[in-house]
């Protein structure tokens, strides 16, 4: 079992037992770990202490429960795990900022910290494929927008501690702006019958700190509407997450930040870069189940630079310069890479073309004194770097692998060990990745 695995099943059991005294103790025994590397371990995970983790996923059970006035508040306290009802009222006004009898009289949406699905860290998909995951439905599509699309409503400035992918609470910006608009719509004369909603998210002219977000509806795309904000989706490609729920409750609440998650590790692992704006569009042609979509803007720069590549990595008559390398990987992580290695270990990079099995065409070798330190294998915007790591760095990489990212334990312990090495093939999407790399470098060449 991953370590992830084994927090995800502590989440799982957390969140079925909320209205009990839930002990650390019990949790890591759940989780087949000491409790000290469990606590550990889930705070790197989850972002948050356990005890911390389960008062908010409390909060958020015992805020659904308030909206009903048929029972006490002290009562829903006690049902939801707090000892009183001062205890409560003090949880509940340092999360979003006003007590439960306030929050009872005037409901308002709430950021919620949401229950992680740690899958989605480390689940990559091709597109087309849909994803079964924790009560929901995931599937990335491409999708061409042949003619620019307008929409037309009510924007507002968004704090980016509200943009953190239900990791933060409080009361719902974005959700004030929606309704909002709400009480505009059958206003605005411009808007098409059927069309769909949308809310957006990009920068404009907020404040440092800030985004901005507009929550609207299709409309007439050359007519606008002077007192109100509009915004055109430009033509061009996209990349498509669409996802439904059981309820429109969690479609944008739990759903839609679980998806934003599922994408930011999609992206990363496929290469792609997004333009600079985010869309959420709506349909109401679902009646059986609540259905949304996020649209990212391909990188026009990116688009260019596909269109561009004419060199074929598989074609080992002709043997190309390390430029023409960069230009086809297109990642400053590779970059920063080479430019790493060569300078801290003073060697220059070898170009071979292998016929490997474990990775066909041309690559980038460097050697430290006639050992191996690294091999890149280009790959259309990312790339993949081999470390050998043998008999004699395993003691020290094994020591060091609780540092390294989730993505790299988990590589490390799914690869074989063949005569006496494992081969990790990485494959080096982000920056974090990228200091993993660096750390197995250095081991492999010995810090002694």
């Amino acid at each position: 079992m991953h370590a992830w695995e084994a927090v995800q099943q502590s989440l799982n059991y957390i969140e079925e037992h909320l209205s009990e005294n839930i002990r650390t103790e019990k949790l890591a025994n759940v989780a087949a770990l000491s409790p000290y590397y469990y606590q550990r371990l889930f705070k790197r995970l989850v972002k948050k202490p356990v005890n911390e983790y389960v008062k908010l996923r409390r909060l958020e059970k015992a805020s659904d429960a308030l909206k009903s006035k048929e029972k006490r508040i002290i009562d829903v306290a006690l049902e939801n795990g707090f000892t009183d009802h001062a205890n409560f009222t003090r949880a509940f006004k340092e999360a979003y900022d006003m007590t439960p009898d306030e929050y009872r009289r005037c409901p308002v949406m709430l950021n919620h910290f949401i229950k992680p699905d740690l899958l989605l860290k480390y689940t990559t998909v091709d597109e087309d494929i849909p994803v079964i995951t924790d009560g929901i439905v995931i599937e990335v599509t491409r999708r061409t927008v042949d003619e620019p699309r307008t929409f037309i409503g009510i924007e507002g400035e968004v704090p980016g501690t509200e943009l953190l992918g239900g990791k933060s609470t409080g009361i719902a910006t974005t959700g004030l702006i929606w309704d909002e608009f709400h009480n505009h719509k059958s206003s605005i004369q411009q808007l098409l019958p059927k069309g769909n909603e949308l809310g957006i998210l990009y920068m404009g002219k907020a404040r440092e700190g800030c985004c901005t977000y507009m929550a609207g509806a299709e409309a007439t795309i050359d007519i606008k509407a002077e007192e109100y904000a509009s915004y055109t989706l430009p033509s061009g490609e996209y990349v498509v997450c669409g996802f439904e729920a059981e309820s429109f409750e969690e479609l944008i609440g739990t759903a839609i930040f679980k998806a934003y998650a599922f994408m930011e590790n999609y992206l990363k692992k496929k290469g792609l870069t997004c333009g600079g704006f985010v869309a959420e569009m709506y349909y109401n042609s679902y009646p059986d189940t609540s259905y949304m979509e996020l649209w990212l803007p391909l990188d026009n720069s990116q688009k260019i630079l596909k269109t561009q590549k004419k060199w074929d990595n598989t074609n080992g008559a002709f043997k190309p310069s390390i430029e023409t390398i960069k230009a086809y990987v297109g990642s400053i992580l590779f970059d920063s890479l080479c430019t790493f290695v060569e300078t801290q270990y003073q060697v220059k990079p070898v170009l071979e073309y292998s016929k490997c099995s474990l990775q066909y065409g041309w690559n980038i070798k460097y050697k430290k004194s006639g050992r191996s330190l690294c091999t890149l294998y280009p790959m259309e915007g990312y790339f993949i770097a081999l470390i050998v790591i043998g008999e004699r760095e395993r003691v020290e990489a094994e020591m060091t692998l609780p540092l390294f990212t989730e993505y790299l334990q988990q590589l490390y312990h799914e690869t074989k060990i063949g005569m006496g090495q494992k081969w990790l093939m990485i494959h080096v999407t982000d920056q974090k990745i990228l200091e993993d790399v660096k750390q197995c470098i250095a081991i492999r060449r010995g810090r002694r």
